[in-house]
């Protein structure tokens, strides 16, 4: 019997190394459930990984991952398709392209951050989600923003929306350059939604 060619089973071998932390996954959604103490080097997980698909093509469908910062913020992100580089190494860190990813980052402090786009890059090398192409940010107290690029720290709470952002809040119709999301510390004190540069709010009174 011949062989798989070579980058069949490199493509092989890099599933194992996603799959693998499937167990930390259920793991990991038990302590959501059950207690905010996790640990902080917990890796992303993947799950519901089609590894015959990936031998065949380096890509899968329905994927969904899971981490917790070092600073206690719970990370779920779900994908409807995501692929790998065209010929992945079974020692390169993990790198994969994600469509239509969607996800939701719960703060330890409080408040959650919900947010979905067109495309996204996961870089495990740069503990980074990259996500682009009308990026959608929702927040805990009724700000509905888009912007071009929003990017989302893996390994500690930290979020960057750049490219122009504009939505509404509480208080009206909201624009500015750029956006950062960020714990503002302590037990109960949640988090710091800050609008950067070129800040306009078109203020609606209520009734």
């Amino acid at each position: 019997m011949s062989r798989p060619p070579r980058s069949w089973r490199s493509a092989l071998s890099l599933a194992m190394r996603l799959v693998l932390p499937f167990g930390a996954l259920v793991l990991l959604s038990t302590i959501f459930l059950a207690s905010r103490s996790v640990d902080p080097s917990q890796a992303v997980a993947l799950a519901n990984l089609d590894i015959d698909e990936l031998t065949r093509e380096p890509r899968i469908g329905t994927a969904r991952f899971a981490t917790v910062t070092s600073d206690n913020t719970a990370i779920a992100i779900m994908a409807r398709t995501v692929r790998s580089p065209a010929n992945p190494q079974p020692d390169d860190p993990v790198e994969l392209m994600l469509e239509y990813p969607e996800g939701t980052a719960l703060f330890g402090a409080g408040g959650d951050i919900t947010f979905g786009a067109e495309t996204g890059h996961l870089d495990q090398m740069a503990n980074m989600l990259t996500m682009t192409g009308t990026v959608r940010l929702t927040d805990a107290s009724g700000y509905v923003v888009t912007m071009e690029v929003l990017q989302t720290r893996l390994d500690r709470s930290r979020l960057d929306g750049t490219g122009g952002v504009s939505g509404h809040g509480p208080a009206g119709e909201i624009s500015s350059q750029s956006l950062t999301i960020t714990p503002l510390g302590g037990a109960e004190n949640g988090y710091l939604l800050d609008f950067i540069g070129d800040v306009r709010l078109l203020y609606t009174p209520t009734e």
